[in-house]
């Protein structure tokens, strides 16, 4: 499961928790007051806890970027939907 480590009132690690909202994926979000209190293997925040410890706005965007494209087809692919590919096959 994805965990989000964020401090209160950071705009930024907002984007990042409604981002996951919104990919309805399962989360879990740890409101940090303290750095003391981090995991050891965290040094910044906010950040992301996947399979990895992603940080920094860029591998946060992209690693964002990775899930969104993973839930896409994880809707696509578990629904009893018909779909149509995009070489124009269908299912």
């Amino acid at each position: 499961m994805v965990t989000l480590y964020r401090q209160p009132g950071d705009p930024w690690a907002d984007e990042i928790e409604e981002a996951l909202r919104e990919m309805v994926i399962a989360h879990e979000v740890e409101h940090v007051e303290d750095a003391d209190a981090l995991p050891e293997v965290i040094s910044e925040l906010p950040a992301l806890h996947d399979d990895e410890v992603v940080t920094g706005a860029s591998a946060l965007r992209s690693h964002l970027q990775t899930l969104r494209a993973l839930m896409a087809d994880w809707n696509r692919f578990q629904s009893d939907a018909c779909y149509v590919e995009d070489d124009g096959s269908i299912c």
